[in-house]
């Protein structure tokens, strides 16, 4: 992993240490009451299961459905995390008493507890940003599944959770809302295809859509 990766890591940890320990102080990050639910959004340090549907959509294997991933947890069989275990988010709803977040493209049940729209490999970027000028038959990744594409996902489940304004405040007040990683993949995708005062100049939106779509 590099320092990047070991950075945002340490970022990550930080927040599930504060939320974590003691327990008292995960209760008072919402006035004493205890969260009843967690949405969750990101790539795949957040991503429960969501990147093997995206992949299967493009006919494309995602290895972490082969071991090594998952072999320390979960029987020791895959679940589709990028993890040879639990994932910081899994450690968050552990330590709150709720169920694990479960991933929002595979699950069949209720998200009345919660659902995770992260997805392993998500740009902050709308993926059309990196296609530009692609000749024919080029690669499809980054795939569709940008911040963007993510709120989108949350939009569509929220009718199923609340109907009335009022019930939507009274339910998402009562819930943790998680925005994972963003950013790294937009780099990775574009140094191999743009040139460095082309990244330099995406920096600021880059920025602003990670911003506003922690906002939303």
């Amino acid at each position: 992993m590099g320092s990047g990766g070991r950075l945002v890591l340490a970022a990550l940890m930080a927040v599930a240490l504060a939320i974590l320990h003691p327990s008292a102080e995960a209760a008072s990050l919402r006035g004493g009451e205890p969260f009843e639910s967690i949405f969750a959004f990101g790539d795949s340090f957040t991503d429960t299961g969501n990147n093997p549907i995206v992949f299967g959509w493009y006919n494309v294997f995602d290895v972490v459905m082969r071991p090594p991933y998952g072999m320390t947890s979960f029987g020791g069989l895959p679940t589709g995390r990028n993890c040879n275990g639990r994932l910081i988010i899994d450690f968050i709803a552990q330590g709150l008493g709720l169920p694990l977040v479960p991933p929002y493209l595979s699950h069949k049940g209720s998200f009345q507890q919660g659902a995770n729209f992260a997805v392993g490999g998500a740009t902050a970027l709308n993926s059309s940003f990196f296609h530009i000028g692609d000749p024919p038959g080029a690669s499809p990744f980054p795939l569709n599944t940008s911040l963007e594409v993510q709120l989108g996902w949350f939009e569509e489940l929220k009718p199923s959770l609340c109907q009335t304004d009022q019930e939507c405040k009274d339910f998402f007040g009562r819930s943790l809302f998680f925005v994972g990683e963003f950013g790294i993949n937009d780099y990775h995708y574009s140094f191999g295809k743009k040139s460095m005062q082309e990244i330099r100049s995406f920096v600021p939106d880059l920025i602003q859509t990670i911003s506003m779509g922690a906002r939303e």
